[in-house]
């Protein structure tokens, strides 16, 4: 027996997805070795019922469970494991007598997250706060150290004082983890960590939390951090605590040329292929929250909507394309902490490029959504769209974006981060 005997899905697309998800977060697996362990690894834990089990309460106030388990792999061949979860099916009429629906794949630090998210705490990556006013107070301390930077999008309120800075916290995090460039001084019991940021002395800034040794409560949940404080290198206390250990800044990319889209693979006959059904059934909402005329906002369950939403996407990616060409930083690089793999943002301009004129400025609107892309086999895969949000965020990991349509000050974003 394998995943398709105890696991719903609500189509052979979103199944397919989960496997190919988890060909990329190993990188030297086929997708038929992928569904052969996959199913050897699911009929072995389903049929012992050998789980951990994650019990949280969902936007439908209704309580749900996560069923998790381990895959056996490590992501992207660093010090994170793979785990893997599906969740109690509430929906039996709509997917048959089976007990569990999806199969989800992700690394354990990002596992953790959501789960912490699920159960309403106040985290940053493993970093647990008592209240959200001790979230804010570590945000707003670092914002105020580093460097200057627009740390939230100005077009909402928010919970949380700079929801771009948590964001990139969080992700840097995972992925000094993943690189094992956090350090643990055990006599101390401290956990160090480099955020990557600098003040404006070029010092850098880094993060030193208490290990609550308590929570080592399961094979997920080994350690818990608190009390983070930010320190200098030059700090004597730091320098205490480091034990004069290097702490590098997580890495995202190896040769820069990766960081280029290349539009010549774009052109060709074919060079962007487009993840229709991801786009224009899953993520069909994001495209009517960029629109700014109501007028033109589509309704997904016609069909005649959804062709002509098609046909305004093609040829607004068309134009894009042509952009471009003489604007190298037109198409933005971003990093996808789910697979660990570079990826690229595509304006889409559904409604036209916009003009506004102040005085003797002029400047562009925001586009409509972001396509995300990556290349894979000499050709660009449209995976999805984002929000120009969630875009902004992922394009941060890298670099803080300078190009003309990704300004977090024009930016609307789609909704508050204000989950814990």
């Amino acid at each position: 027996m394998g995943i398709l005997d105890y696991i719903s899905f609500n189509s052979h697309e979103e199944y397919e997805r989960s496997i190919f998800q988890f060909v990329q977060m190993i990188d030297n697996m086929t997708i038929k070795d992928a569904k052969r362990h996959l199913d050897q690894i699911v009929d072995k834990t389903f049929a012992k019922k050998s789980f951990l089990t994650y019990k949280y309460t969902a936007k439908n106030r209704l309580t749900n469970t996560m069923y998790v388990f381990e895959t056996g792999y490590n992501f992207r061949n660093g010090r994170e494991r793979i785990f893997a979860y599906t969740l109690k099916n509430t929906r039996r009429d709509e997917n048959g007598s089976k007990d569990y629906y999806g199969l989800f794949l992700q690394r354990e630090t990002m596992l953790r997250d959501e789960i912490r998210s699920r159960q309403n705490k106040w985290h940053i990556g493993d970093i647990v706060f008592d209240s959200l006013e001790s979230m804010n107070d570590l945000l707003s301390r670092l914002a105020d150290e580093a460097l200057y930077e627009n740390w939230t999008f100005p077009n909402y309120q928010s919970k949380i004082n700079h929801p771009i800075l948590k964001n990139y916290l969080e992700n840097t995090y995972f992925q000094l983890v993943n690189q094992g460039k956090v350090f643990i001084n055990t006599e101390e019991d401290k956990m160090l960590f480099n955020t990557g940021l600098i003040d404006t002395s070029f010092n850098e800034l880094y993060l030193v939390c208490d290990i609550s040794h308590y929570y080592a409560r399961d094979t997920l949940f080994t350690a818990e951090y608190s009390s983070p404080e930010i320190y200098k290198s030059s700090n004597r206390i730091f320098c205490n605590y480091s034990r004069n250990t290097p702490l590098p800044v997580a890495t995202f990319y190896e040769n820069p040329g990766d960081l280029l889209f290349n539009w010549e693979i774009a052109q060709k006959p074919g060079g962007i292929n487009i993840a229709d059904e991801h786009i224009f059934r899953d993520n069909m909402n994001r495209i009517n929250i960029g629109l700014r005329d109501s007028n033109l906002k589509f309704n997904f369950e016609n069909p005649q909507d959804v062709a002509r939403c098609r046909q305004m996407f093609e040829g607004a990616l068309k134009a894009s394309l042509e952009l471009s060409k003489r604007n190298y930083k037109f198409v933005a690089p971003q990093f996808w902490p789910a697979t660990g793999r570079l990826q690229f943002l595509m304006p889409i301009y559904l409604e036209g490029i916009q003009e506004v004129k102040q005085g003797n400025i002029r400047d562009a609107l925001p586009p409509t959504v972001a396509l995300s892309m990556e290349l894979v086999h000499g050709q660009y895969i449209g995976t999805t769209i984002l929000t120009l949000d969630m875009a902004y965020q992922n394009a941060r990991l890298i670099a803080r974006p300078d190009g003309f349509w990704l300004d977090a000050t024009k930016i609307f974003a789609t909704k508050p981060e204000d989950n814990p």
